[in-house]
């Protein structure tokens, strides 16, 4: 049977908001500074511009 937890003190609900407001304002934060950045490399010279690429490492038989 579930028991009923005592409430939280005002305090604690204030942490865990603001908490939550900086994890969102962080997490747009990169979504922005993400979008806004150019690549630091131009595409390779065999593909074109916006190809998708192998998200695996090819390994050399070398």
């Amino acid at each position: 049977m579930a028991r009923h937890r005592a409430p939280h003190p005002p305090a604690e609900l204030a942490r865990r908001r603001l908490a939550a407001a900086l994890l969102g304002a962080g997490a747009l934060a990169a979504t922005l500074l993400t979008a806004a950045v150019a690549p630091a490399a131009p595409p390779a010279p065999d593909r074109e511009p916006g190809a998708a690429s192998s998200e695996l490492a090819q390994r050399s038989q070398d």
